[in-house]
């Protein structure tokens, strides 16, 4: 990025005004990254730690409910659950360091939770694969909402760096430049004006 300035002082103010300007922005802007960058990380750690527990308890479940459609017949376990309520999807949003985070909740939430199997037959894995499963809804629920919060962190993490970065090497430098430019230029003028005013100095005595 290449620009273009007069050598003079008002252009030498303004120049430094726009200096300051920049450098007080790439300040912010790495503090905001640094602040994102604790937010992203802490998140990816809290996921890999929900990934764990659903990785330990997820096979367990599906396992009783395969057993149990093996047993009593496919359509006889899904009988056991045709009354089961859809969940019904409840979107909320929360700012976190200025980037607007999508939350997924679920508006009958304890209704899906407390419906039980059908009274029309009593299966030990369905059962035991419903009980199972209500233990890690909240959890299934968190590892979605950080699954967003962290896909939406890292997008504004990229975007901000391209700022900081654009900021620190190439417009502040730029900026740097010019302002040499412009000082040198104007102590050039002071010296030739010196020098022509010592000459008419002579010439008049």
């Amino acid at each position: 990025m290449k620009l273009k300035a007069s050598p003079t002082r008002q252009e030498l103010l303004k120049i430094k005004k726009r200096l300051k300007t920049a450098r007080s922005g790439h300040k912010l802007l790495k503090e905001k990254l640094d602040g994102l960058m604790r937010e992203f990380l802490g998140s990816v750690r809290g996921l890999k730690e929900l990934r764990e527990v659903l990785e330990e308890k997820i096979p367990p479940i599906l396992f009783d409910f395969y057993m149990s459609g093996n047993r009593i017949g496919d359509e006889k376990a899904e009988s056991l659950i045709e009354h089961f309520p859809y969940a019904e999807s409840d979107l909320s949003f929360y700012n976190v360091m200025g980037v607007r985070i999508r939350k997924i909740g679920i508006r009958n939430e304890e209704k899906v939770l407390k419906t039980e199997l059908s009274v029309k037959a009593t299966d030990y894995e369905m059962y035991n694969s419903k009980q199972k499963s209500n233990e890690i809804f909240d959890d299934i629920l968190k590892y979605a909402n950080l699954t967003i919060k962290i896909r939406l962190l890292a997008e504004e993490i990229e975007k901000t760096r391209r700022r900081v970065n654009s900021l620190e090497h190439i417009y502040i430098p730029e900026m740097e430049r010019i302002k040499k430019y412009i000082s040198q230029k104007l102590e050039e003028r002071e010296r030739f004006d010196r020098t022509v005013i010592l000459k008419l100095k002579d010439l008049i005595q």
